[in-house]
């Protein structure tokens, strides 16, 4: 790859994690200031409520909210430590090492909520043109 290609490869990749990094502070702010989630406690409790039974093991989130292990049992216990009962935490019967965490009801009506908010926020924070042109620059100079 030429090195006018692979500048344009990077610049085209720099401007769209910048696009990422835009819409993630967005995010961020707007479930903050609405329902007192940070983007993160929102990612977990989206995925305990894809998750069979609503339960998840810690270690099974780590690579989902991209966290490490230490990072997400963190997240865990000060989710719980807001006291909104929006998550309840399980020694496995089977193995008592490994720990679930557990999408209550309270936590359910808390992420239905926050879906509207983050769904207004990417409808009007992605910028459409711009995330469409910078993708197909990227698979544009990908095939050369």
């Amino acid at each position: 790859m030429g090195n006018e290609i692979n500048n344009d490869y990077i610049g085209t990749w720099l401007s769209l994690t910048h696009i990422q990094m835009n819409v993630a502070n967005e995010l961020e702010s707007n479930l903050l200031e609405q329902h007192q989630l940070s983007l993160k406690e929102f990612y977990l409790l989206l995925f305990l409520s894809q998750a069979p039974e609503k339960k998840l093991k810690l270690h099974q989130l780590e690579s989902m909210v991209s966290l490490s292990q230490s990072a997400v049992s963190r997240l865990v216990s000060r989710f719980e430590a807001k006291g909104c009962g929006a998550l309840q935490k399980h020694i496995c019967e089977n193995d008592r090492r490994n720990v679930y965490t557990s999408l209550t009801q309270l936590g359910q009506d808390k992420l239905n909520r926050a879906r509207g908010t983050f769904n207004e926020v990417l409808l009007r924070a992605l910028p459409e043109k711009e995330l469409e042109d910078l993708l197909q620059q990227l698979l544009q100079l990908k095939q050369q």
